[in-house]
């Protein structure tokens, strides 16, 4: 048999058919390809399953595609031809199609160089990231049709045809048939809609698109071309006939073939086992004995995903045929006298069973695989092929081959479209298995491009658009994770992903987003920093980093208005309500006195009315020497003033009108109330009249008394609310306030005193976020035309409104109210909104309820394990992955649990947040960490420090180090406080030195130097 085998394969080789024989594609009908025989193709993208799977739910979701589609598959007529292609190779254009061209392009149009990030981004994802695509091609042959329609489709076609010159090679498109094209548009529909109704990700391509993969497939080198085919409908160049040509058809004046489009490179045979198509070297591998134990496809593709090796797969599934089956349950039982067709008997047995009992029908099952090199390294390519080989014989102990006869015909196997065809020897089996083998089961992302880019535990990418788009009309993001689990790095990452997106891209230009974050410590001040240096020095004022303190300098109003306006918006005054609500309550209690938000709600009105011009108001007077800015302006525009009673209201306006938009801005911080003017507007006609009756039982003390003496007492507690506003970001657009100096904990009082912070940063960052055109109505008709184009680029811009360390709000239900205002009115402004704390609970009911992006980096324990399964309704493989994958971060990135609502469908997925050193050490949060960063920043600058940092700790992080020093040090008798200072100093000196742990930055520097005098000599 050897022998035979040996010389049927000389022959095929002898024999020598042309490439285009092996390409039955003829033209196309709509986004259907038609081949020569008349036979329907389509190819249907597969993106994948939106969420995890257990082996078990693989099984049922296989069994549930089986109830789905085993009509189609019980006769002759339809062919499944499930394909998939992973190529590690080519990973870095695809990371550049998805991702880094983008993020490339924003980043010039802001003005950001990021050129160290990204340029190291691109050293590192390329060697752990892969590329790969699945697809199914679904055919439908005319021994699908009746009868009649078989009648039909003659007629049809005769009387395309009857109208159809000579055409020579060019496309017959007589052969479509809207019989046929009936049948496949049912059967395409079909399968789609089962993929959709498993949760599984799939769209039906066109025909160029699925010419372009095919073309793709057969030439790697030709991956990311531009080249798209010419179809029946399109313009097409006249081609003229040879001179000598006496009877020259309309050939040249149609669309040419298919095949000569496709097939532009001959290919070589390499003994019978390799084949050279194009720049690379081919190995086919076919499955000549199916899967004792059939296993989800995603089993195989993260195995080989680890191997790094390119490969594709084809599995072609057929109608068995009863008469097959039965042919073969006959020879079973004939040859029964030997005793090792026992278990051939037992399978076909086994096979009928299932007919009977579960209605659960065979297909012809046939899989073809292949790997490849380039064209001369045929070492690798052998290396490949047995790595290919050994993990398809682990995948349920199947056989594996590669003696195809020809190896042409082996490797077009494993190319998708090109004709029902296999060298693999057909199985019979069972169609749920069939179907768990097929290539469903990768991995969905919502976005086929994003400026952020996640790893795949398996090595697939997951694109990322943090600017959610048409997919996540509202982002609400919240982070859970105890400390040390890359919460803050993650938060980073995906800020500075938002300014990199293309919703940076606006009408008016490209600017930064606008992004608030309330920080606890400076867990992103690298992430400011970063950009700070990325916009150079005459812009690093559009990132600012602060560190609140109830100090002079950092003043500011919450009264403060929109330049012109004599009264809050509809949302400002929402905030000013929650805010002095929140200033007057007593800290052992949650709830106001009676009365209390009802006075507040009339004094907000009254105040403001009683800084304006009307009867017995008092409005601010205007005080030369205070603002000395506002004072020249008013000397150089020659601004006149009352004599007797000069007001601020009168300075905004005159500064309006000469064009001093800012300085109206400034002047106008004195023409509002402070708080200390609520005390005299409580004692306002119009105050005492609805609220003197009212009488408090616990304090036995009048509404109006109570609110004054809490306001007095706020205004002792936080003098810098009640001065006119200093804290002044300018054209910022990137702010963080870190409020670790002014929220403390411990007590009732200091509680209390967190909240308020909170609920004043929310008010400092986000005060201009819910702008818009809408509006304007409230804004004085001089003032109109300055805020139509404020208020729009508010609207339009993206923005992001980030909280850190969420459970210090937790005895506040008015910035829990607030933040429930935002997360509402959010969609509706383009507002992000993002919380972080340590646990789920720390969230509250509202936030969660209303939250479409929730990232798990860990589980504190298994309390907090199980009350994030049941809150979250985790799948079943999710919450394995919440138990045992989820490890905090590791040389390998740091893991986290994804779960988003994005395009009506919910995604449930681990990624994996990998970034190289340079990127780790600038948004390092560690206090070890940053010492040791932000002293070399001071010493080396900026780029310097982090490349040296990268080199030294290419893990991110130096706490192993310092750890190791510091143990060392208190071993040898040194006072515990100044070990860990004196550790920093010392790793300082080493790195600005060379010496020490320092020395290899030398041993770089010499190979570089040796490297660059090489150079000069060559």
């Amino acid at each position: 048999m050897n022998f035979i085998a040996q010389w049927l394969a000389s022959l095929s080789l002898m024999l020598k058919q042309p490439l285009g024989a092996y390409c039955d594609v003829e033209t196309a009908h709509g986004d259907a390809l038609v081949t020569r025989y008349g036979d329907y193709l389509s190819f249907v993208r597969i993106d994948g399953l939106r969420r995890m799977c257990t082996k078990a739910e693989y099984a049922d979701m296989a069994k549930a595609m089986r109830l789905d589609l085993s009509g189609t598959l019980e006769e002759r007529g339809h062919a499944i031809q499930g394909f998939y292609i992973s190529d590690p190779d080519l990973s870095e254009r695809e990371i550049n199609r998805v991702n880094m061209t983008a993020c490339r392009t924003v980043a010039k149009e802001v003005g950001l160089d990021l050129d160290d990030i990204l340029d190291e981004r691109m050293r590192i994802w390329p060697r752990v990231m892969r590329w790969e695509a699945a697809y199914y091609v679904l055919w439908t042959r005319r021994g699908i049709l009746t009868k009649e329609e078989k009648k039909i489709l003659k007629e049809e076609m005769a009387e395309l045809a009857k109208g159809c010159p000579a055409i020579g090679e060019s496309q017959k498109y007589f052969l479509r048939s809207e019989v046929t094209a009936a049948h496949h548009a049912g059967f395409v529909a079909r399968v789609v809609n089962s993929f959709k109704s498993l949760d599984i990700h799939a769209e039906e391509l066109t025909a160029h698109d699925a010419l372009k993969v095919a073309r793709e497939t057969l030439y790697r080198e030709t991956s990311g071309s531009p080249w798209k085919a010419i179809l029946p409908g399109q313009k097409v160049m006249p081609r003229l006939p040879e001179d000598d040509e006496k009877h020259p058809t309309a050939e040249g004046l149609l669309w040419p073939s298919i095949r000569s489009q496709m097939l532009t490179f001959d290919a070589i045979t390499q003994g019978g086992q390799q084949v050279a198509l194009g720049t690379n070297t081919y190995a086919p591998i076919d499955m000549v004995m199916g899967p004792e134990d059939p296993r989800p496809f995603l089993e195989l593709a993260s195995y080989l995903g680890q191997d790094r090796i390119p490969w594709r797969a084809s599995f072609l599934l057929e109608a068995a045929g009863r008469n097959g089956m039965a042919f073969k349950e006959i020879g079973a039982t004939f040859l029964g006298m030997f005793p090792q067709n026992g278990d051939l008997r037992r399978a076909f047995a086994a096979l009928r069973q299932a007919r009977e009992e579960d209605n659960h029908g065979a297909v012809k099952f046939r899989a073809s695989f292949a790997t490849w090199a380039p064209g001369d390294d045929i070492r690798k390519l052998r290396r490949r092929a047995s790595t290919l080989s050994q993990r398809l014989e682990g995948w349920g102990n199947c056989k594996t081959g590669t003696m195809a006869g020809d190896p042409l015909d082996a490797a077009m196997s494993s190319v998708p479209g090109m004709a029902v065809a296999s060298t693999a020897p057909p199985s019979l089996a069972l169609l749920g298995d069939a179907l768990l083998m097929q290539p469903w089961s990768r991995t969905a992302s919502p976005w086929e491009a994003g400026s952020v880019l996640f790893q795949l535990p398996h090595g697939g990418l997951w694109p990322y658009d943090p600017a959610g788009g048409s997919k996540r009309p509202s982002v609400v993001d919240i982070f859970v994770a105890p400390p040390r689990s890359g919460k803050s790095v993650l938060a980073n990452t995906i800020n500075l992903g938002l300014c990199l997106s293309s919703a940076v891209l606006g009408s008016r230009g490209a600017k930064l987003p606008m992004i608030g974050k309330v920080d606890i410590g400076p867990s992103a001040q690298g992430f400011v920093r970063l950009i700070q240096e990325a916009l150079g020095p005459a812009r690093r004022h559009e990132a600012i980093y602060t560190l609140m303190q109830l100090t002079p300098g950092y003043e500011f109003n919450v009264f403060d208005l929109q330049l012109g306006c004599e009264y809050p918006l509809t949302l400002e005054r929402a905030f000013l309500q929650n805010f002095l609500v929140l200033l007057t309550l007593p800290p052992d209690r949650n709830e106001p006195h009676e009365g209390v938000p009802q006075l507040i709600n009339v004094l907000i009105d009254e105040v403001y009315r009683l800084h304006t011009d009307i009867q017995g108001g008092y409005p601010k007077i205007y005080q030369a020497g205070v603002e000395k800015e506002v004072d020249k302006a008013i000397a150089k525009h020659g601004i006149v003033l009352h004599e007797h009673e000069p007001h601020w209201r009168d300075v905004v306006n005159e500064l309006f009108k000469c064009g001093e938009y800012r300085l109206a801005e400034v002047a106008q911080r004195h023409a509002v109330p402070v708080l200390e003017d609520l005390i005299r507007a409580v004692q306002s006609e119009i105050v005492k009249d609805q609220f003197n009756a009212l009488q408090l039982h616990t304090t036995a003390e009048k509404v109006t008394e109570l609110f004054s003496r809490y306001l007095q007492d706020a205004i002792r507690m936080y003098p810098i609310l009640n001065k006119p506003t200093k804290l002044d970001f300018g054209p910022a657009r990137i702010i963080v306030l870190d409020l670790e100096e002014v929220a403390p904990q411990g007590s009732a009082v200091a509680d209390r005193q967190t909240s308020i912070m909170y609920l004043l940063a929310r008010y400092i960052l986000a005060r201009n976020f819910f702008l818009k055109p809408e509006y304007l109505v409230q804004v004085p008709n001089a003032y109109r035309d300055y805020h139509h184009d404020r208020f729009r680029e508010a609207y339009e811009s993206i923005k992001r409104l980030d909280y850190d360390e969420w459970h210090r709000t937790s005895g506040s239900p008015q910035i829990r109210a607030q933040a429930a205002r935002d997360i509402r009115e959010g969609g509706k402004h383009n507002v992000q909104l993002a919380f972080t704390s340590q646990q789920i609970k720390d969230m509250g009911d509202d936030i969660i309820s209303q939250s479409t992006g929730r990232w798990i980096l860990r589980a504190g324990d298994e309390e907090e394990a199980k009350i994030i399964i049941e809150r979250f309704h985790l799948t079943e493989a999710s919450a394995r992955v919440l138990r045992s994958s989820l490890n905090g971060p590791g040389p390998n990135g740091a893991p986290v649990l994804t779960i988003l609502e994005a395009g009506a469908y919910r995604y449930e997925q681990l990624l994996v947040n990998r970034l190289g050193p340079v990127e780790l050490w600038a948004f390092s949060t560690t206090p070890g960490d940053t010492s040791l960063r932000n002293r070399l920043y001071s010493r080396l600058g900026f780029s310097e420090a982090l490349r040296r940092l990268s080199q030294i700790f290419p893990h991110g992080s130096a706490l192993k180090e310092i750890e190791r020093r510091k143990e060392e040090r208190l071993r040898n008798g040194e006072r515990d406080e100044s070990v860990q200072a004196g550790v920093v100093d010392e790793l300082v000196e080493e790195l600005m030195d060379g010496l020490g742990i320092g020395l290899k930055l030398r041993d770089q520097v010499e190979a570089q130097n040796e490297e660059k005098s090489l150079a000069s000599v060559a």
